[in-house]
C-alpha cells in the first residue's frame, strides 16, 4: 500500500485521539465504585457492553460529552506527537459524531496547544452517518475510526476506513487495522 498523503486523512476523536473510555472507567470507579476493565468493553454501545444503571450511564456520558477536560480524558499514547508531525504537512481534520463541539474542541486545543490553531478543524456531525458526506466534501480518502459500523458506511462511500483497534472492534472485518499511533504514523507520508 502506498503511503497516505496527510491532506487525504482525517480522524475521529473518541477512541482514536481521546481515551474517552479510560476516563469513563475511572469516573465510574471514583464516583460510583463500579469496577470495569477496559478489555471487557466488547461493544461500542456502552449500555449493551456493561449493563450499567441508566442514570449512572447518563451522568457519566453527560460529563464526557460536555466536560472532557474536567473529567480528565487523556490523549491516546503517541497521538499528540504524530499529529504535530502531520500538522507540518497539512491541516488536521477531526470529525466526531458528538452533538456539540464546544467541550471537545476545548479539549483538543488544550492538548494540541503547540500546533497552529488555524490548522485544527473540528466538526461535530451529531450522528455517525453524517460523517460520510462531510468527509466527502473535504476530499478525504482515509478516515481513522474505532466504530466498525461507521467503517462499513465509509467503505460504501469509497472512503478507506482505518480501524484504530479497541476491545469493541475486534470482530472480523476487511479494513486496515492499526494498534497504535506509531503504527498509524508508518502508513502516512511525512517525508
Amino acid at each position: 500500500m502506498p503511503k497516505i498523503s496527510p491532506e487525504e486523512i482525517a480522524f475521529d476523536i473518541d477512541g482514536v485521539l481521546a481515551d474517552t473510555i479510560g476516563a469513563f472507567i475511572q469516573e465510574a470507579n471514583n464516583k460510583y465504585g463500579i469496577k470495569i476493565r477496559y478489555e471487557d468493553i466488547r461493544e461500542y454501545d456502552l449500555k449493551k457492553a456493561i449493563g450499567m444503571n441508566e442514570d449512572i450511564l447518563l451522568d457519566l456520558a453527560t460529563k464526557i460529552l460536555y466536560y472532557p477536560l474536567e473529567i480528565g480524558i487523556k490523549p491516546i499514547d503517541g497521538a499528540v506527537d504524530v499529529l504535530k508531525k502531520i500538522s507540518k504537512k497539512s491541516r488536521l481534520l477531526f470529525v466526531t459524531a458528538r452533538p456539540y463541539k464546544e467541550g471537545i474542541q476545548k479539549w483538543v486545543l488544550s492538548y494540541l496547544k503547540d500546533i497552529d490553531k488555524s490548522l485544527i478543524h473540528i466538526i461535530a456531525t451529531g450522528t455517525h452517518e453524517e460523517k460520510v458526506p462531510l468527509l466527502k466534501s473535504y476530499g478525504i480518502r482515509y478516515f481513522v475510526e474505532d466504530r466498525l459500523e461507521t467503517c462499513f458506511l465509509l467503505k460504501d462511500a469509497s472512503i478507506t476506513p482505518i480501524v484504530f483497534e479497541q476491545p469493541w472492534n475486534k470482530k472480523p472485518h476487511p479494513f486496515i487495522r492499526v494498534r497504535s499511533w506509531k503504527e498509524l504514523e508508518k502508513i502516512i507520508d511525512l517525508s
